[in-house]
Parts: structure tokens; C-alpha cells; sequence
């Protein structure tokens, strides 16, 4: 599925909110991965925006997983250097890069925006003839197998497309880790 010169990038983030902007990004984790094997991970948390507010369900949600919040709210750096250091990494890779995110309307809109804020650019559309290269993994398990979107969800797989998915922990690494290797099992399902 992919060219030669491409690589999946397997992101999920964190945020406290559900749009970008108005909320902010907490983290960001991402795995760079072909078919067979992860190949690089990047891994990130982010001071709130300036100005930006916390979405009161989102909150409440977070509340509901005080190990994982407790993680996310320490040492996070600001968000220009986390997109220079995430831009550094995807191009250290040598390949252009194909998003990947379960859902991508989500991790997409949030990486999206933060890249264009503190970049004026987004990796993921360069040199592609306005042509965004990405892939929502839900929806490829839909189309793949004939399942409705809602039956595409992670935790309505069948185990042996988990085959191999760490927890799912709401670390932003660790969840994109375990997408990738959900990508891996669909891309080798027959």
C-alpha cells in the first residue's frame, strides 16, 4: 500500500478539549512504521496554549484516569519546540510521511493546526499537489472487512487484529505503538 518512499506515521494524541485552538494538545506520540515493523517513535507533552480553555467533558473524562493525567501534566515543554522537534524527526526519517491516526478527524485536525501555527507548514501536504497523505485506520478496517464504522473500533476488533497491541494506556506513545501494530495485523489480515 505504500510507495517505496513513504512510511506510515502512526500518531495519537492527548488534548483537553475537542478542538484545536480553542483547547490544546497535551501530547503527542507517533510511530514511524512500514508493514512488517515500527521503525522510529517520537513522543512528546505539551504546555496548554496561552489563552486556550479546558473543554468541562474532556475534563471530566481525564478525572476518570488520574494515573494517566498524572503522567501527562509533568514536564511538558512548549508547544513550538515539541512541532520543530516533531518536523526534525519526520524528516529524519528520509521518507515522506502517510498519517495514520484511529480516528484521524481527531489527531489529524489537532497536528495539523499545531504545524501551521508554530511551523507555517504541515509535512503532511508537501509536495503532494494539495493532496493530504493520510489514512484513518478505522475506516480502512471498515472497508477492509466489511464491518461498519462503528464495529471498526479498537475495542470491537476481533484479537487477531490486536494480536500484539500493548494496554491502551492514553500515553500518547504507547497508544499510537498499539495502533501501529493494529495497522500491521489489518495490512497482513488476508
Amino acid at each position: 500500500m505504500l510507495e517505496d518512499n513513504q512510511t506510515y506515521i502512526v500518531v495519537d494524541i492527548e488534548n483537553n478539549g475537542p478542538t484545536p485552538g480553542l483547547y490544546s494538545m497535551l501530547a503527542i506520540g507517533a510511530c514511524a512504521t512500514n508493514d512488517a515493523k515500527e521503525i522510529s517513535s517520537f513522543y512528546r507533552k505539551i504546555a496548554p496554549l496561552e489563552g486556550s480553555g479546558e473543554h468541562p467533558e474532556t475534563m471530566k473524562w481525564w478525572q476518570s484516569q488520574p494515573k494517566a493525567w498524572a503522567e501527562l501534566s509533568k514536564d511538558a515543554e512548549p508547544a513550538e519546540k515539541v512541532m520543530k522537534d516533531f518536523y526534525k524527526w519526520l524528516k529524519s526519517l528520509g521518507t515522506e510521511p502517510v498519517f495514520v491516526a484511529h480516528p484521524l478527524a481527531v489527531d489529524y485536525t489537532f497536528v495539523s493546526w499545531y504545524l501551521y501555527k508554530f511551523l507555517g507548514h504541515n509535512p503532511f501536504e508537501e509536495n503532494k499537489a494539495d493532496i493530504i497523505l493520510s489514512l484513518d485506520l478505522r475506516s480502512f478496517i471498515s472497508g477492509k472487512f466489511n464491518k461498519t464504522l462503528v464495529n471498526s473500533s479498537r475495542n470491537k476488533l476481533p484479537e487477531a487484529l490486536k494480536m500484539g497491541m500493548p494496554d491502551h494506556t492514553h500515553n500518547a506513545l504507547e497508544d499510537a505503538q498499539g495502533y501501529a501494530v493494529i495497522l500491521r495485523n489489518v495490512l497482513d489480515a488476508k
